[in-house]
């Protein structure tokens, strides 16, 4: 798949989000920068496929859940855009200032490889994690030659964040952070209850911590 520079991303990786994933995708297509937006619709057992599908998008049904990263490589290979942004489908207040924030500093400048949003102002919780550990962020921005000697991200699971960042700084990529105030995602204990919704947090954070002991350099 063909290179081409000026086209703009946007993937979407989403299990389970059928409750949210409209008003993420409302303001995404809107945007008039973005010349295409992926959803991967990640083995979801609810109407994710089905409301992703009634917005002006490409949806891609994986038969099983495979995970975040799964979703994410599948996405960049279903694209031959220049720049690619992921998304989450679980965005509260998310508008279009945001987006461009993220994704118009790789337009202008050509040598930055990769931008990463940092919610501020939006719920105590997600700011507070992402200024623990701000290399977590799903929102970010990358040129395509980011890939080049990416690993794959198949098996990354929530993941996936940590080994972006660290190719990044293996590479001396040149990194943006970007602030996403106002903004925010839905907890998993809101999603599910709290019992399932805890146990899905530790799976993340399990998932998360074997990337960066795997990393020791982060």
């Amino acid at each position: 798949m063909s290179n081409k520079p000026d086209k703009v991303a946007v993937i979407v990786p989403a299990y389970n989000e059928e409750k949210w994933i409209g008003s993420v995708l409302e303001v995404l297509t809107k945007i008039n920068i973005i010349s295409e937006i992926i959803v991967v619709n990640d083995g979801s057992k609810d109407r994710t496929s089905e409301v992703a599908s009634s917005y002006n998008v490409k949806v891609i049904d994986r038969d099983i859940n495979g995970g975040k990263g799964a979703a994410m490589q599948m996405g960049i290979g279903a694209t031959d855009a220049g720049i690619i942004a992921f998304i989450d489908a679980d965005l509260i207040g998310i508008s279009s200032e945001h987006i461009r924030n993220l994704i118009e500093p790789l337009i202008i400048d050509t040598d930055l490889m990769m931008t990463v949003g940092k919610f501020t102002g939006g719920r105590l919780t997600t700011d507070l994690a992402q200024a623990i550990v701000p290399f977590i962020s799903g929102q970010r921005a990358i040129r395509r030659e980011f890939l080049n000697g990416l690993p794959s991200l198949e098996n990354t699971g929530f993941g996936v964040e940590v080994v972006m960042t660290q190719h990044a700084k293996q590479n001396k990529l040149k990194v943006k952070e970007v602030l996403i105030p106002d903004a925010t995602h839905v907890m998993k204990e809101e999603k599910w209850g709290f019992l399932k919704g805890f146990t899905a947090r530790m799976r993340m954070y399990g998932e998360i911590a074997k990337q960066v002991i795997s990393r020791k350099n982060i």
